[in-house]
């Protein structure tokens, strides 16, 4: 690996920092980017750094699945006496800020992996 390289992996590693920070704080980019001295242009040409990159990782490393239909299920409210029970059918629940991916029992396998995967290298 090069020095160039080395560099760059570096720069990758602290703006994932600085992206996730960000997102974390709630704030508009142009807020955020103000308050930590940073120009909103340099911001989001990491973003697209970094998401390219993250898109050829997936894409050689991860078979990306066919396309798939699944069943949306819209939670009808229950204004009787019992209680509307869908959280019996997740069996996992991961949530990020304002990102909520819930995980029903029974789902693809494969789908599931390559979701998290997706995640992993967002992250």
């Amino acid at each position: 690996m090069d020095m160039r390289s080395v560099n760059h992996q570096a720069s990758l590693v602290e703006w994932r920092e600085l992206i996730a920070e960000c997102r974390r704080s709630g704030k508009s980019v142009k807020d955020w980017c103000a308050e930590n001295s940073i120009i909103p242009s340099k911001y989001y040409y990491w973003l697209r750094v970094i998401r390219n990159e993250t898109l050829v990782l997936a894409n050689n490393h991860v078979p990306v699945p066919q396309p798939q239909f699944v069943e949306v299920k819209v939670k009808e409210e229950n204004y009787g006496n019992e209680a509307y029970d869908s959280e019996s059918s997740i069996c996992a629940t991961l949530k990020f800020d304002s990102f909520l991916l819930k995980i029903n029992n029974g789902a693809d396998v494969n789908t599931l992996e390559h979701t998290l995967r997706i995640l992993k290298n967002l992250c």
